[in-house]
């Protein structure tokens, strides 16, 4: 046995070490990449019944969303009608009060009846 065959003979023994080492190491690797897997695969199953939830609560928030809109809408027309109503009532009424002559007449009639009231009443107490 000369020098060569004694270095291929290590060089064979160091490659079926190595070999060896592989197998071990990929083993080891294969069992961190399927507790990996498991991590993950547990982790989906504990947000699917959150995102369910959220799902749930998105939906349940939308329908009140739109029924206060709804609301909204409703006490905005019944707020326009109201102003357009006073709005009318206030320009009727000045309409009424530039135009009406009969409302001096009104008013004078007034002021003489509290005037002959009170003429009575001061008769009245003498």
């Amino acid at each position: 046995m000369n020098v060569i065959d004694i270095l291929l003979i290590i060089l064979i023994l160091s490659a079926s070490a190595l070999c060896i080492f592989l197998i071990f190491y990929l083993k080891k690797l294969i069992d961190h990449v399927e507790a990996v897997r498991k991590d993950v695969h547990e982790l989906v199953e504990k947000t699917t019944p959150v995102l369910e939830n959220l799902d749930d609560v998105t939906r349940r928030a939308n329908r009140v969303v739109s029924e206060v809109e709804n609301y909204w809408n409703e006490i905005d027309n019944s707020i326009k009608k109201v102003r357009e109503r006073i709005s009318g009532l206030t320009s009727l009424k000045r309409y009424t009060d530039a135009e009406n002559p009969v409302s001096e007449l009104i008013k004078n009639v007034k002021a003489l009846t509290k005037g002959f009231v009170a003429f009575w009443q001061a008769i009245k107490h003498r």
